[in-house]
């Protein structure tokens, strides 16, 4: 989609409305968005004006890029928007001479979970608890309180 006529994916450094609103559909905490935002590498993708997607990259160590937070416009989804960012996330990782890029995403978010191993994503670990300690209310999806925080990977 990337290489489409009027489809862009560059950075962006002001953390506006409209990519708040994105944001928060992968995260519900305004406070953690920015202290994330703050220390991430920040990419948007538009179909001509329209903001189809979000992304924040950060670097958590030496060997490691982290996709930090991802979204993509419900009305634009399933459409390889995010397919595209995480693509850009590869290519970022390959661009720094890095081994891994990782991602999180809760045990009950069972659609995130198989895009990204469409993506060729492994599952390397589980974080217990990891939304019950960081969320003061907690977390309902699918039906489910979510706890803990699935951890995978793709490795070059």
């Amino acid at each position: 989609m990337s290489s489409e006529p009027g489809v862009t994916i560059q950075t962006f450094t002001n953390l506006d409305a409209e990519h708040m609103t994105l944001l928060l559909e992968a995260d519900p905490s305004e406070r953690i968005i920015h202290d994330v935002f703050a220390h991430s590498c920040a990419y948007e993708i538009r179909v001509g004006q329209t903001l189809a997607g979000v992304m924040l990259l950060a670097r958590p160590n030496t060997d490691t890029l982290e996709i930090t937070n991802i979204s993509v416009d419900r009305a634009l989804r399933r459409l390889g928007v995010g397919s595209r960012l995480i693509d850009r996330a590869k290519m970022e990782t390959v661009r720094l001479g890095l081994r891994r890029l990782e991602v999180g995403t809760g045990s009950t978010s069972f659609g995130a979970l198989c895009f990204y191993q469409t993506c060729g994503f492994r599952m390397d670990r589980i974080e217990r608890d990891y939304f019950v300690n960081r969320y003061a209310h907690p977390i309902v999806e699918n039906g489910i309180t979510l706890r803990d925080m699935v951890r995978l990977s793709w490795h070059l």
